[in-house]
């Protein structure tokens, strides 16, 4: 009965598996990582200039943003990125405004690549685009866009977070904490140290309602919450673990392979982003396979 009950246990990830192999998911994942390269100076660019329009125009933001991005941004790309922030920083609202939406219509790219393989898993096809006329087909790429500029907003919002609420931040705002101290005086609790278990605690919290979020805005059509948290659970956890086990060891790789120059820098970053897309596809799979299993219990077709 043990034994029984274990295999049905993990028939849900066995199934997930010929799925993930039967829609050639290594590929999907592999055109995941040429557009997300594509893609990762603009995402990069607008999602860093948005923090620092969130956190405030603190002195020292600047240089800890440039300070930042120096050690994973190969040296031959670093003074380009350097120069176009400081345009963008320095730009009024209007062109600022032209210049986010050209940019978010290369950065989108990366999403709507998962988006059309969630697509395919869900469905087999691309859903919702039978018997569209022009003018309809053209609102549907304009809301994908605007779709994945939330997804950049996101990332602004994640480094404002990391800002706010967590002890290993990424860079420090002085300007805005003091802020935040005069009036809320305990905001100051949220700044005090706690345990390696809380940080790793908090740190999974976020990736795993971030995977979910993903899961559930991917799909043309909305899918039920339910058979997605499993599967937000696994790409959560798993970008975790292997962000605390591969992380340091992918940055030292980067360091080691900048010999090679700008080519060394993109092979490391392609692994790690094609990895990335392995994992977000496999959860996709795990949650088709039980949103399936579902409606046949339920006896829909």
């Amino acid at each position: 009965m043990t034994l029984a009950s274990s295999r049905r246990c993990w028939k849900p990830f066995w199934l997930a598996y010929r799925l993930w192999l039967r829609f050639d998911c290594v590929d999907l994942s592999a055109a995941f990582a040429y557009h997300s390269l594509q893609s990762s100076f603009p995402v990069l660019l607008i999602a860093l200039s948005l923090a620092a329009k969130l956190l405030g125009r603190d002195e020292g933001l600047y240089e800890r943003l440039i300070s930042l991005v120096a050690d994973f941004l190969p040296a031959t790309a670093f003074p380009l990125f350097a120069s176009t922030l400081a345009a963008f920083l320095r730009q009024g609202f209007g062109a600022g405004l032209f210049g986010a939406v050209v940019l978010v219509m290369t950065a989108s790219n990366a999403y709507l690549t998962l988006q059309r393989g969630a697509d395919r898993l869900w469905w087999d096809r691309p859903f919702g685009l039978e018997g569209l006329s022009w003018q309809e087909l053209v609102i549907r790429y304009l809301q994908l866009r605007i779709k994945a500029f939330g997804l950049v907003l996101l990332f602004a919002l994640l480094i404002a977070v990391d800002q706010l609420f967590t002890n290993m931040r990424l860079f420090g705002s002085a300007g805005l904490r003091d802020g935040l101290l005069s009036i809320w005086p305990w905001a100051g609790l949220i700044q005090q140290p706690v345990s390696w278990g809380v940080d790793l605690a908090i740190s999974l919290l976020l990736s795993v309602g971030a995977s979910l979020l993903l899961l559930w805005v991917l799909p043309s059509r909305r899918i039920n919450w339910r058979p997605l948290v499993p599967g937000a659970l696994l790409i959560g956890t798993s970008l975790t673990f292997f962000n605390l086990v591969l992380g340091r060891v992918l940055v030292t790789l980067g360091v080691r392979f900048q010999a090679y120059g700008l080519v060394g820098a993109v092979l490391v970053l392609s692994l790690w982003v094609w990895l990335v897309g392995v994992i977000i596809y496999y959860g996709q799979c795990l949650s088709v396979v039980l949103h399936r299993r579902s409606r046949v219990r339920m006896g829909l077709p």
